[in-house]
């Protein structure tokens, strides 16, 4: 039982002290993104209001589709101007267009600031090519599990902050520190994203109607155990590409302290879904898991 004091006080209330209102704010946003992200606004709205509706889709599509040839425009661009192909006349006061405009503040970006931007380019296509290919991934290949979840872009509150705090510590460098800089580490980073982007992808397409993006505790009619093609060698090639590709995502931004923290995360996440999923499959299959498991690598470090 409570005290009449107890009973009237409330963590939340010590959590509304001054010096956590920072974080009470921060926490406030975020939720704001994951509902908007989630679509609890458009209650009332037929197709936007359930996962499977069309609308969601739409929307989703339509912004990736956009960002992603945004940035293909503005890479060849930076790389037009890194190899010195784009050469524009002095602008005039009188009849200097918009586009002239912008033209001549990129070429008057310092280069090292111009080689981050251009990372940033990349990065986004990368990310934009991942999110539709989870979505036409499963589309193709299992169609009755289909939805607007299917594109992978609301997956988390922790997925949201790691990606917001990997965007600000890019903006702090870039603004502040563009000389803090690794093209090394960028192209290390494209190599990772595109072997986890092609293990991930290919797990879905061998899997086919057994892929799923949440565990299945229950055992389904065409739930069949995979050992071929790219699950011949690793045991879960799907968290084997999202952890290197999500890794080298900051690799090639140069991100070092998003590197190091998304390399941790990540690893975390998969030291406890691995091992459930591996007693859920073991439940489902028995000996021929146990069999198969010994044949194959899970390709994480330590797991």
């Amino acid at each position: 039982y409570l005290s009449s004091h107890e009973a009237n006080h409330s963590p939340s209330q010590d959590i509304n002290m001054p010096h956590f209102r920072p974080l009470m704010l921060l926490a406030n946003r975020l939720s704001s993104i994951q509902s908007i992200l989630a679509f609890e606004r458009w209650e009332g709205y037929h197709h936007f209001e359930d996962e499977k509706g069309i609308g969601r889709v739409a929307i989703l599509a339509t912004c990736l589709g956009i960002h992603l040839g945004a940035n293909i425009v503005l890479f060849l661009l930076f790389k037009l101007i890194q190899m010195g192909l784009i050469i524009i006349p002095p602008p005039e006061t009188t009849s200097s267009t918009t586009i002239q405009s912008l033209l001549h503040f990129f070429l008057s970006i310092d280069s090292n600031a111009l080689q981050m931007a251009l990372q940033w380019t990349v990065y986004s296509i990368f990310l934009c090519l991942f999110h539709l290919g989870e979505y036409f991934s499963t589309c193709i290949f299992n169609p009755l599990v289909t939805t607007s979840d299917s594109f992978m872009i609301n997956q988390s509150k922790a997925y949201t902050a790691a990606a917001l705090v990997s965007w600000v510590e890019f903006s702090i460098r870039i603004i502040f520190f563009p000389r803090n800089n690794s093209q090394q580490m960028f192209y290390v980073g494209i190599f990772l994203v595109i072997i986890g982007q092609t293990c991930r992808t290919l797990a879905m397409v061998t899997c086919g109607e057994s892929f799923n993006h949440y565990i299945q505790r229950d055992k389904k009619d065409n739930h069949e155990l995979v050992t071929k093609g790219i699950y011949s060698i690793l045991r879960h090639p799907s968290y084997f590409g999202f952890y290197y590709w999500s890794i080298g995502t900051q690799m090639l931004l140069s991100n070092y302290v998003s590197t190091v923290v998304y390399a941790l995360a990540a690893w975390k996440f998969f030291h406890y879904r691995i091992p459930f999923e591996e007693r859920t499959l073991r439940h489902h299959f028995g000996s021929a898991y146990d069999e198969y498991s010994s044949k194959t690598i899970v390709g994480i470090p330590f797991l």
